[in-house]
């Protein structure tokens, strides 16, 4: 999918909320990584490769405490296993999430930053997948969800999901949900616990929407969202309590359900 058209999208302050997810899940400052190690000789440290926790610190390479498990025998550090693990210039990988939002393409971020064109294409890749782990926990209370529709940016490829454009004079642009466009679902409760999944090509259905939220929420949950028959179908089998709202008409029930943050 394209991330410059997806973030273009996005209101100024979802930018801003997005920009301090991406930094806490993806990249850390220096200062933060010394206040994450001191953070985490207090808390438990759990082998990523087979979950257990019977390990030993193992050393420290470039900079980062290492350790191994006593079960796999694999090493590893605070980083193994998350989106961040490779990379090697932290610093600038964090300026370009800033340019990220600022829709700057990838040669003038490469040229900016002074780093290969393919280094920044892995670094926007690296950003996509963080879009499907970001807050991995469950949902608390009351859920907000909904669709988001975005264009998919095929340049280059051999092999299109679809028959290639004509120019723009010859052919009409269309509006509104497509199968040509790439469904994002979008979720987040009260507490600004954002989650977003990639569905499906085209309209969603009951089951995309099981696939990409569905282990997130439980019968305890409030879902509140608009009056999309797959939303609807897939909260009645789930046996969730369910508001829909039709935008046109009504936003708020009982001062408390509404999808004004997941839609803002």
């Amino acid at each position: 999918m394209d991330l410059q058209l997806m973030i273009e999208e996005l209101a100024d302050q979802d930018k801003k909320d997005l920009l301090v997810i991406l930094k806490r899940e993806l990249g850390e400052t220096p200062q933060l990584a010394k206040v994450r190690s001191t953070i985490n000789e207090n808390q438990q440290v759990l082998c990523p490769h087979c979950h257990t926790d019977d390990i030993y610190g193992h050393g420290i390479y470039k900079g980062r405490k290492r350790y191994k498990c006593k079960q796999c025998s694999k090493t590893f550090n605070d980083f193994t296993g998350t989106a961040i693990s490779g990379i090697k210039k932290i610093d600038k990988f964090q300026e370009y999430l800033e340019l990220t939002l600022e829709s700057v393409s990838i040669r003038k971020a490469a040229k900016k930053l002074r780093v290969s064109t393919n280094t920044i294409f892995d670094w926007r890749h690296k950003i996509l997948a963080s879009l499907s782990i970001i807050n991995g926990n469950s949902f608390v209370g009351i859920v907000e969800c909904d669709d988001k529709q975005f264009k998919i940016n095929e340049k280059g490829s051999r092999k299109l999901d679809r028959e290639a454009y004509k120019r723009p004079s010859d052919r009409k642009t269309k509006r509104g949900i497509s199968n040509d466009k790439l469904s994002v679902m979008v979720a987040t409760d009260r507490k600004g616990n954002p989650l977003m999944k990639i569905a499906k090509m085209g309209r969603i259905d009951s089951d995309s929407v099981e696939k990409t939220i569905g282990s997130f929420i439980s019968p305890n949950n409030i879902l509140c969202s608009d009056s999309h028959p797959s939303i609807i179908l897939w909260a009645k089998n789930k046996e969730l309590e369910h508001h829909t709202f039709v935008a046109s008409k009504q936003h708020v029930k009982n001062q408390c359900y509404h999808v004004q943050h997941v839609n803002s």
